[in-house]
């Protein structure tokens, strides 16, 4: 009997919306702790620290990307991309407007 056959497993589906969500909330906690000393570094991120920050996919930020839909710089050798934090937190409050309150 291997470790697996008694395991139970657990599948579920979530609307995209408590999935971004959470992925939102699972990138502030993980900014929250970030060292003092990475908070004030360059407000520039490769694509993979843009994927850390925004929690998205790499397929989703690739085809945001692809579609000219999410603002990105490329590098002056055309090798890689550029993201900046303040204009990706200017796109999330305009592609993910307040449907809540906070309080």
């Amino acid at each position: 009997m291997s470790a697996d056959e008694g395991a139970l497993q657990l599948s579920v589906t979530l609307p995209e919306e408590l999935l971004q969500a959470a992925a939102e909330r699972v990138a502030e906690l993980l900014l929250e702790r970030l060292p003092a000393s990475s908070a004030s570094a360059s407000p520039w991120l490769d694509f993979d620290a843009a994927l850390a920050y925004l929690g998205f996919s790499r397929d989703r930020l690739y085809k945001l990307t692809a579609a000219r839909a999410i603002p990105f710089r490329k590098k002056r050798d055309g090798q890689g991309l550029l993201f900046h934090r303040g204009e990706l937190d200017r796109w999330l409050e305009q592609e993910y407007p307040l449907t809540g309150s906070a309080g």
